[in-house]
């Protein structure tokens, strides 16, 4: 093996054990070790770097891994840059002005929704989403959109996490493949007495999960232009999932 190939493959190594982060809120090195493939020897000498560094840091849990702060403040520049100047919350005003109601966009976050923008319409709205906010992620529009599309593992984890029995799960299964089959998901109530939700899912180039554009607004103003504010969201989900192309 060349000089280049055993770099080419050590930050193959890295990036892979990396990732895993970004999927789960921690992990041992025997479950990264699994995961990725990378012998346990070689998954610790990497994480052993990375706690130095600051890209990852030892959980409370002995032998247990989360993310560090270095990696924290990584994401957390990618969210100013892609979801703020990149032209989202331009598009969630845009959204927002279109329907007069609250637009936002969510991702999941652990086992929750966050709400990482949001843009009102003219219209007042009572609701528990702000920037900032989060929710379970289990109930609503928005919590569906996101687990609609999140790996089998990560959904039974967050069911578990929330304590949700067998026929909750069943029901929670069936709601997905509902959402899948549609392409958005729907709500009334599950999160806010009242309050109507649509949410239609946002996905990279590659397909993969990076949010949800959710608009809101009561029940009662809602029956008359339904088809309209999902016709609306969609819109919108489709001309950010466009912009990720360029992130």
């Amino acid at each position: 093996m060349t000089s280049a190939d055993a770099n080419r493959k050590a930050g193959t190594r890295a990036a892979r054990i990396l990732a895993v982060f970004a999927e789960r809120e921690s992990a041992t090195a025997e479950e990264i070790s699994v995961g990725t493939g990378i012998p346990s020897s070689a998954v610790y000498r990497y994480l052993t770097t990375f706690v130095e560094i600051g890209l990852v840091h030892q959980a409370r849990t002995r032998g247990r891994y989360c993310a560090g702060s270095l990696t924290v403040q990584m994401a957390e520049n990618y969210r100013r840059e892609a979801l703020g100047q990149g032209g989202v919350k331009r598009r969630l005003r845009q959204l927002a002005a279109d329907t007069d109601e609250l637009a936002a966009f969510l991702i999941a976050r652990d086992n929750h929704v966050l709400c990482v923008e949001a843009a009102e319409g003219t219209r007042v709205i009572r609701c528990s989403f702000s920037p900032g906010l989060s929710k379970p992620l289990v109930f609503g529009a928005s919590a569906q959109a996101l687990l609609a599309y999140l790996p089998e593992d990560r959904v039974a984890a967050t069911a578990e996490a929330h304590g949700l029995d067998g026929e909750q799960v069943g029901k929670l299964e069936s709601e997905l493949r509902r959402v899948r089959d549609q392409g958005f998901a729907e709500s009334v109530g599950q999160v806010d007495p009242g309050v109507w939700g649509v949410s239609v899912p946002v996905l990279d180039r590659h397909r993969r999960l990076v949010g949800t554009v959710s608009t809101m607004a009561p029940d009662f103003r809602v029956r008359p232009r339904r088809d309209s504010l999902v016709t609306l969201t969609h819109a919108a989900a489709q001309d950010i999932s466009r912009l990720q192309e360029h992130v």
